[in-house]
């Protein structure tokens, strides 16, 4: 038989959420162990809510704009001491929870490494996953919401002028009433944003405490579709996004696009990968993404060579065979890899 939690245990469990919410963002587990906990009593979602808002009421939350520091006068928003001690307080504070909608029913699609896959949405709109990436959609009447939680997605997103679609990852928000793009997370920390076609607002990801409340509630707590601190990104123009460092949120800033260089990075779509003069070395980097094999270049010479051309990204041999021919070079297998030498 399970024992019913006391409200002083749900207050002060509720607490230590919006403690470590507010000290950073959740993790992709933590945030699936946090919508158990929701699901599991009706009463913890209003917790949440009151915890959130004695955070509020006690500190000034007015987030700094992104590439600026908060003010040095301001109290820190990860006290967790505090917050835990003031958690016996928020029974007052109980009708702050109320009216909030049921969160979103949320739903994961993953691709496998070296798969591509299509999806259509029951909107009209359209998601692309390159290799190994998973993204979760989370759709409420007044807004199309999806996380990218790894990888890469392409979003054609159906033009809805009073339903906006947004894309959210650790370090930006995308939103659009109607546009495609492409976002990807780099192992070195980056996004990367492209846009097709239409217009893309890019902004700094929200406050982790903002984006928690927003998403297991459904209410708009953070959506600004061109706030003063986003980039307005068109069709044919790219932009990085990377960590700004401690107190400054993230930076955007354009990327040169050379002409055609969008069509062919969007190649993997259908599930090729074009060259434009890339070195070897980087050639060989993205086959890496789509295949366990490798290709390993034996020497420095034939990694910084050049190539240009169309190729299958599973198909590693079939790229080791036309390096060998149009460098004169030779290959071997070696157990998971294809050497490539003089």
């Amino acid at each position: 038989m399970s024992v019913r939690q006391t409200a002083g245990a749900i207050d002060l469990a509720a607490a230590a959420w919006v403690a470590r919410m507010d000290a950073r963002a959740l993790t992709a587990d933590e945030r699936r162990e946090l919508d158990a906990w929701l699901a599991a009593d009706p009463r913890h979602l209003g917790a949440l809510a009151r915890a959130r808002a004695l955070l509020l009421s006690r500190r000034d939350l007015t987030p700094a704009p992104i590439g600026e520091a908060a003010p040095r006068d301001r109290a820190p928003l990860h006290s967790r001491r505090r917050l835990l001690a003031a958690a016996a307080s928020v029974a007052g504070l109980a009708a702050l929870g109320a009216g909030m909608r049921q969160p979103a029913a949320r739903q994961t699609y993953s691709s496998a490494v070296g798969e591509v896959r299509h999806i259509p949405l029951d909107d009209g709109s359209t998601l692309t996953l390159n290799t190994d990436s998973s993204v979760t959609l989370a759709y409420t009447a007044g807004r199309r919401l999806l996380y990218l939680d790894r990888g890469e997605a392409f979003f054609d997103a159906a033009p809805v002028s009073d339903r906006p679609f947004v894309v959210r990852s650790p370090l930006a928000q995308l939103a659009t009433t109607g546009g495609a793009c492409c976002a990807r997370l780099n192992g070195d920390g980056v996004m990367t944003v492209a846009v097709l076609s239409g217009k893309v607002a890019v902004e700094g990801a929200p406050s982790p405490l903002a984006e928690t409340l927003d998403r297991v509630t459904g209410r708009d707590w953070t959506l600004h579709l061109v706030s003063r601190d986003a980039v307005l990104v068109s069709g044919g123009q790219e932009v990085s996004v990377r960590p700004g460092g401690a107190g400054h949120g993230s930076l955007v800033s354009f990327e040169a696009v050379v002409p055609g260089a969008l069509d062919r990075a969007l190649m993997w779509r259908e599930g090729r990968l074009a060259f434009a003069g890339e070195t070897l070395a980087q050639a060989a980097a993205q086959f890496a993404r789509y295949s366990h094999r490798r290709i390993v270049l034996a020497s420095d010479r034939l990694a910084q060579r050049h190539i240009s051309g169309l190729f299958q990204a599973t198909d590693l041999d079939g790229f080791a065979r036309a390096v060998a021919v149009g460098f004169s070079a030779k290959y071997r297998e070696d157990g998971d890899s294809i050497v490539l030498y003089d």
